[in-house]
């Protein structure tokens, strides 16, 4: 009785169980995320090794030689380079959703960020196509560059644990600004609007890369 009464009088303690890590969807979309622009940006640098070919073995002075414009056949290579790109991100946006229900939040931002993204790569890749002479140097350099900028931006491990001088370090990268927008987007339930500063830095990237990696290209085809 003297035992119960006790009990009685002490003070009740309610135990609330909670996940680490917070919502654990959304983490997992952000582990995916990271994924996501990881193997855009490294596939898209190892195809820079399809530049290259061409161009040591005489097909892309022969495709001068007809009446094709120059103009044209930079598009068609930049072209080329950012299905690739794309392809490589909606393949792992379609097998995460279908087999592991990964939740992308807005379609028409998470859209957005990919294609902004293929682009930044496809930019890297004529970039570096025009500046190599060979595939094998290609091919060590895309993959090597890819996996440094990668984990400098993010994709490797959470921004969220870099010292504040290091995430500022990390925007220097397109991969930062791409994860903050995927952080809104899946974190914060966030839209296409929400994302709008982060997709202008995007498209700031590619539009620089492109336009370099354009005039650069053009005049390794036309020496």
């Amino acid at each position: 009785m003297q035992a119960e009464a006790a009990e009685r009088r002490q003070p009740k303690v309610t135990v609330r169980a909670t996940v680490a890590g917070g919502n654990q969807t959304a983490q997992f979309g952000y582990g995916a995320a990271q994924e996501l622009l990881l193997f855009i940006f490294v596939i898209s640098l190892a195809a820079s090794t399809m530049l290259i070919e061409p161009r040591r073995i005489g097909a892309s002075r022969r495709m001068l030689a007809s009446p094709t414009p120059a103009g044209t056949v930079v598009l068609g290579e930049a072209l080329g380079r950012f299905g690739i790109a794309l392809f490589q991100g909606l393949l792992i946006v379609a097998v995460t959703l279908a087999l592991f229900r990964v939740d992308w939040g807005d379609p028409l931002g998470a859209a957005a960020i990919v294609v902004l993204f293929s682009l930044v790569g496809t930019g890297a890749a004529m970039l570096m196509g025009s500046v190599l002479n060979t595939s094998q140097q290609a091919g060590s350099l895309g993959v090597f560059f890819g996996l440094v900028l990668a984990a400098l931006g993010g994709c490797m491990v959470p921004l969220e644990v870099f010292p504040s001088a290091m995430v500022t370090v990390a925007h220097v990268t397109p991969h930062a600004w791409a994860i903050d927008a995927f952080g809104k987007i899946l974190g914060h339930q966030g839209t296409v609007a929400d994302v709008l500063p982060q997709l202008g830095v995007l498209s700031a990237y590619a539009a620089v890369l492109l336009t370099v990696a354009t005039v650069m290209f053009r005049r390794k085809l036309t020496a």
